[in-house]
């Protein structure tokens, strides 16, 4: 995480350049966060009248910092220096004594009890992507058609002979298996210029690494979760190896792209050429048989 000089701006500038230089759209951050657009915006601008309770805002701060590749406990220091929110302190119970025909029946408490539970219960499933619908994995698999048989050629009559397959006519293309994917390796990721980068799991809403990545640092995919993807605000300022082999570029130098499998086979498949198609050629006129 990035360090930030205290003093030298205010928090919102602060947040909204580091956001700015790894190329992430607010709308996105929002969506990505789940912290809403609008309080975003007043981070940004330094609202502070028009964020919740104090609080949730230093979680909201810490969420973003971290976002952006800043250290959360720091900037969330200088927010507090800055803001003029308090903390809520809780009223003091009044110690009179309660007419006993106020008070609620057991039945009602216990049945208001259970309905707090059953809430709690299904906020933190939501909040674990229980409820999220799952990615399929289901494999296509393609089958190879089985290969024609070989027409026979028989002598003519009166000549001693066997039948002999006949040779493939010279200029038709033949059918040959796709060659196998071969240099499976680890992928790393270099950085040609500071670029933000999320390496993530969307099945499980986890991530490997989250942040800015420095000019000429490097960094390697875990192979455990597999099928981790990327999103970065600049495609061409990443370097992509596979088994130290580099690939073509992901993107352009300012592009921002999402959801970009970073499994060995997936990043050699978007290496790999397209398969060139076939000539149709000419088929050559078998040659005289003896005796003919």
């Amino acid at each position: 995480m990035e360090a930030i000089e205290p003093g030298a701006h205010r928090t919102g500038v602060v947040l909204a350049k580091a956001r700015e230089a790894a190329g992430i759209d607010l709308a996105d951050l929002a969506r990505d966060t789940r912290i809403p657009l609008r309080h975003l915006k007043a981070i940004e601008a330094d609202s502070h009248a028009s964020l919740p309770a104090l609080p949730y805002t230093i979680g909201f701060v810490k969420t973003f910092a971290k976002a952006v590749g800043l250290d959360p406990e720091a900037v969330a220091t200088q927010f507090r220096g800055e803001t003029s929110k308090l903390a809520h302190v809780p009223s003091l119970p009044s110690l009179e004594p309660l007419d006993e025909r106020r008070l609620p029946s057991r039945g009602l408490v216990g049945t208001s009890l259970a309905v707090i539970v059953l809430i709690i219960a299904g906020l933190s499933a939501w909040g674990a992507g229980l409820f999220d619908p799952a990615l399929p994995t289901t494999p296509v698999v393609v089958e190879a058609p089985p290969p024609a048989p070989a027409p026979e050629v028989t002598a003519p009559t009166g000549d001693i002979g066997v039948a002999a397959p006949a040779a493939a006519p010279t200029g038709v293309p033949t059918a040959t298996p796709p060659p196998a994917v071969t240099g499976a390796g680890p992928v790393v990721l270099t950085a040609n210029e500071d670029v933000w980068i999320k390496i993530y799991d969307r099945t499980t809403r986890t991530s490997a690494k989250i942040g800015i990545l420095k000019a000429g640092e490097s960094f390697a995919v875990p192979t455990d979760p597999p099928g981790l993807q990327l999103w970065t605000g600049k495609a061409g300022a990443l370097t992509v190896t596979v088994n130290g082999k580099p690939i073509p570029p992901l993107g352009g130098p300012v592009q921002t792209v999402r959801d970009v499998s970073l499994v060995p086979a997936d990043l050699l498949a978007r290496a790999a050429p397209p398969p060139t198609p076939a000539t149709p050629g000419s088929v050559a006129p078998a040659a005289a048989r003896p005796g003919m």
